[in-house]
């Protein structure tokens, strides 16, 4: 049986108390993460919809009652629940700002768009100016950078605005950093091959309102929720069923040359000549904070795991509820670095293609079902990534220097570690 799933959208309109707008919401949109593995991560956004035949959200209108008022940088929460679920709370799909508000109107019409950010937009405004840091890991530096006072963001008092992993890879010490936070923040992401966004969803709990700032350690394990997408041909007993899938053969993630340039020394560069007799020189280049030994080790790591091309799936789309009562909640937890495992069989084939995955970015278009219950439509797109291009190869390691990684081993895991929580703040692993 399909699943009935409730959305809630509340706004913050005067700034202090939360307004349940639901009945009046046409449709919603949202995203965040990134489409592609070696992408930056940007803002999330989400664009919301409203009937406005009745007026109340005509931006600076006297009659308007909610319009009437200051719109921009009011918090926005976009909530669902499954009816017959198993949550004990609501799974948070977007929490975000108003950044702009557009209004449509035509005959006997009337139709407002609240465009909203998540809180990641911030960074891209705070700057750095001539600061010192000791020499750290990736994570202490990007903690080191949000508790700035000219960043100061988000607060870290509450566990659920700010996750970040210890990290492994070593920044060297540094002064005079001038700089964007947001620039600053994705080249310590880039030095570590871990990932920095705003979270949303994610398990819910009485404090998880989504627009969690996260950095993920390289070798951070994912968050399994039990979830298998499949086509029609090989879906098995608790498979969601897959819309629509998109595969990749190409050059899209083909490199077999790189340059690779520390924070102090030599330029660090390597090929790999077979790769590059067949494909010709496709090169990556990147700036770490790291020394050279280690940035040697990044490149060599980089052309090892992608100097083939491979047959991959990208992005995968749901229909969340066509899915069962017990799957719509489990692709409703998704969020970036949570696994998944596909199944898709090609037409004139009788090889299934298969395997462990992790999400990358979400996209949710979200719609209503039944205007008399709330009830909504909701079209789900993960972009994924294999599981076994993630982190780094560790020379010498007796697990991670074999190629590929299914995964990371749990002793080098420091997803379980939060920077600045008095329960998780002791590294309880030593690394290297």
């Amino acid at each position: 049986m399909a699943a009935t799933i409730m959305v809630k959208v509340e706004v913050k309109f005067d700034g202090t108390n939360f307004n349940d707008i639901t009945q009046y919401v046409e449709q919603v949109q949202l995203t965040y993460g990134r489409s592609a593995l070696l992408q930056d991560f940007s803002a999330g956004g989400a664009s919301l919809f409203v009937d406005n035949r009745g007026g109340e959200f005509t931006p600076g209108h006297s009659d308007a009652s909610y319009g009437n008022s200051q719109l921009i940088n009011r918090e926005v929460r976009i909530s669902s629940e499954v009816v017959g679920g198993s949550d004990a709370w609501a799974t948070y799909l977007f929490r975000g700002f108003i950044t702009d508000v557009n209004y449509s109107a035509g005959f006997q019409t009337s139709q407002v768009q609240f465009v909203i950010s998540d809180g990641f937009d911030r960074l891209a405004t705070a700057s750095i100016f001539d600061e010192t840091f000791a020499e750290a890991y990736t994570g202490v530096r990007v903690a080191e950078i949000l508790d700035l006072t000219s960043v100061d963001y988000p607060d870290e008092s509450s566990p659920l605005d700010r996750d970040i992993d210890l990290g492994v890879a070593n920044c060297l010490a540094a002064s005079g950093v001038t700089a964007t936070a947001l620039d600053y923040l994705q080249q310590l992401t880039r030095t570590e091959n871990g990932r920095l966004l705003c979270n949303h969803a994610g398990t819910p709990t009485a404090t998880n309102f989504g627009n969690v700032l996260s950095f993920y350690a390289r070798n951070a394990s994912t968050d399994d929720h039990g979830i298998i997408i499949s086509d029609s041909v090989t879906l098995s007993t608790g498979s969601a069923e897959a819309a629509s899938l998109d595969l990749e053969w190409g050059s899209e993630l083909l490199f077999n040359s790189y340059e690779f340039t520390p924070a102090t020394g030599a330029v660090q560069t390597g090929t790999e000549a077979a790769s590059i007799a067949k494909y010709g020189e496709r090169v990556i280049k990147r700036t770490l904070l790291s020394d050279t030994t280690y940035s040697e080790e990044a490149g060599d790591y980089f052309i090892n795991l992608f100097d083939e091309p491979a047959l991959r799936v990208s992005r995968v789309m749901v229909d969340i509820d066509s899915a069962t009562t017990a799957t719509a909640e489990r692709l409703l937890h998704l969020h970036v670095n949570s696994a998944l495992s596909l199944s898709y069989l090609p037409p004139g084939s009788s090889t299934t293609i298969s395997g462990a995955y992790v999400v990358e970015g979400v996209t949710l278009d979200i719609t209503p079902r039944d205007m008399a219950t709330n009830a909504a439509s909701i079209k789900a797109i993960y972009s994924t990534s294999a599981a076994d291009q993630t982190g780094y190869w560790v020379l010498d390691d007796a697990v991670l220097s074999t190629l590929p990684t299914i995964l990371a081993p749990s002793w080098i895991d420091t997803s379980s570690f939060r920077l600045d929580d008095p329960d998780r703040g002791v590294f309880p692993v030593r690394v290297g």
